[in-house]
């Protein structure tokens, strides 16, 4: 009934080879349903794939595969089970009912820009071929909060924290039509409100001059009893001066940006200021650490002559809406102290560009807007930032996904290298379709509108494997894609050029497991099936 098959592999002089490659068939019952989890047993050396083929209320109807460490098939078998046995038994199976009602808050500024916060009601539906829950959302109380003086906000960022139910937002102070009361319009403030929307807590900041946000970003902690929550445990910001409000309460140094962190009772934990090479930064991300270690990473527009506020936007000068950068910053901040903020620019990217050697195009970053896909630390500390380049329509939306970059940092903060990738897959025509009611509205587009998935996995050799997965097509609302791999030495912050799997034989990668855990030392094991989904795929390759 079930046919296993097995690739002899002829011996490769490529760094990474393949070692082993093997399909199995599964049952039309596994294959119709969704494969809802993949268990590795380090002790017994198997891997168990769970398919969810049925369900009946709270009774899960579902099929196994196990194999060993080699992709050896060694058992079947069917089963039907309670959730409440399910859940003892699987850490990935996290049903709570068919249904499940929570509670929570939100906010929105209104059309006049005015603080409205909101009361939610959150119900989830579970949908077992998704493997998860369908949610809808109904509002059920609205409140404009004030200042003592009777002021309303406009709210600027906010963070919700899942587990308690609080609300953090940072605000400024509108104006009033009278002339008394607006001393403090403009003003920085974060509002804590709790579950039932009373305000609980409040921080001014106190500067001396206007400001303008320049990042905000909430410290999350796991929710242990629910993984898909998250809570609050703090904040960081990223201030910028502005002259929104005229001159005269404009700081006269438009690059003295300033750093605050504060913890989940609107305590100020860190604060310090720093001089911004250049006076409008884009921070895009917050990299976090348990020794309290944090960089903040974005593009920025070289020059000193303009606030943060009147610095580059969308649509200035370019009809597509798309923002033109001269150089990126890498901050780090440690201990509640500047460590370093670097810039480099697009000369010095171009500089320091490197490509696989056998590789024709030369893509590298000339300041367009780019998309971040992963940031990666080596144990070395250096840090790689790998995105992909793109190009907009003329109203502003992604059309195509081109090159692949990777920026390569050293631990100071330097620029070590540019690696540019020169993708594939050319792109092909796929239909997508939306429900609407008892309609759907079907388009088509090109599958090169979606980035591709990339990673770094570090060899205990310090060298970096940079997987990109290439994107043939889409079967059933998912991406077919199949893995390219390059090493990159970072001591000479060079790169090799990359092997193709899978894409010769037809096996693409799964979107949930693309790679399994392997003991297999120098080794990496990539997980898939055929385009229908009958066939499973598993090949181990060998890094070096």
């Amino acid at each position: 009934m079930l046919l296993l098959a097995l690739f002899i592999v002829a011996p490769m002089l490529d760094a990474q080879q393949l070692e082993l490659e093997k399909t199995y068939k599964i049952s039309r019952a596994s294959k119709r349903g969704e494969l809802s989890g993949l268990d590795y047993d380090k002790e017994a050396k198997t891997y168990t794939l769970t398919y969810f083929t049925g369900q009946k209320k709270n009774t899960f109807k579902y099929e196994q595969y196990v194999f060993d460490t080699d992709f050896n098939f060694i058992k079947d078998g069917e089963f039907e089970e309670d959730a409440e046995k399910m859940k003892k038994k699987f850490k990935w199976f996290r049903f709570k009912g068919e249904t499940y009602v929570t509670e929570g808050n939100t906010m929105e500024n209104n059309m006049m820009g005015t603080l409205v916060l909101k009361k939610k009601r959150i119900t989830s539906t579970y949908k077992w071929l998704l493997g998860g829950y369908t949610s809808k959302t109904d509002i059920l109380e609205k409140v404009k909060p004030k200042t003592d003086d009777g002021n309303t906000y406009t709210a600027i960022t906010s963070a919700e924290d899942d587990i308690n139910g609080d609300l953090y937002i940072l605000a400024t102070v509108k104006p009033k039509m009278s002339a008394k009361g607006n001393e403090d319009v403009g003003a920085m403030r974060l509002l804590k409100f709790n579950k039932d929307l009373d305000l609980v807590k409040t921080l001014d900041f106190d500067f001396p001059y206007t400001q303008s946000l320049a990042f905000g970003r909430a410290l999350e902690v796991p929710d242990f009893d629910n993984p898909e929550n998250t809570g609050v445990e703090g904040m960081v910001f990223v201030f910028a001066p502005s002259n929104a409000m005229g001159k005269k309460k404009a700081d006269p140094n438009n690059n003295n940006y300033t750093y605050i962190a504060i913890n989940a009772d609107c305590k100020i934990t860190e604060r310090f200021n720093f001089e911004s090479p250049a006076s409008y930064w884009r921070i895009d991300e917050v990299l976090t650490f348990d020794n309290g270690d944090k960089y903040f990473y974005g593009p920025a527009a070289a020059g000193k002559d303009k606030y943060f506020n009147e610095g580059v936007k969308p649509g200035f000068g370019n009809q597509n809406g798309e923002v033109k950068f001269k150089a990126v910053q890498l901050l780090k901040a440690s201990g509640g102290k500047l460590v370093y903020i670097t810039e480099t620019s697009l000369d010095e990217f171009k500089a320091k560009q490197q490509f696989p050697p056998n590789q024709k195009k030369t893509p590298d970053y000339n300041g367009r807007e780019f998309a971040v896909r992963s940031y990666e630390f080596g144990t070395n500390g250096d840090l790689y930032v790998l995105g992909q380049n793109y190009d907009k329509n003329k109203d502003g939306q992604i059309k195509r996904f081109e090159d692949v970059l990777g920026f390569h940092f050293d631990t100071n903060g330097k620029l070590r290298a540019q690696y540019g990738l020169d993708t594939k897959e050319a792109g092909v025509t796929i239909e997508t379709s939306t429900q609407y009611h008892i309609t759907y509205k079907v388009v088509s587009q090109l599958t090169t509108t979606y980035a591709c998935p990339q990673q770094l996995i570090e060899g205990t050799d310090g060298n970096m494997y940079w997987i990109l997965q290439e994107i043939k097509g889409m079967r059933e609302g998912k991406l077919l894609t199949y893995p390219r791999i390059g090493r990159i030495t970072p001591g000479s912050a060079t790169m090799t050029d990359l092997v193709t799997f899978g894409k010769g034989a037809g096996y693409y990668l799964n979107p949930n497991y693309p790679t399994l855990e392997t003991d297999k030392g120098e080794t990496l094991v990539f997980f898939g099936a055929d385009k229908p989904g009958k066939e499973l795929w598993f090949a181990r390759v060998k890094l070096k």
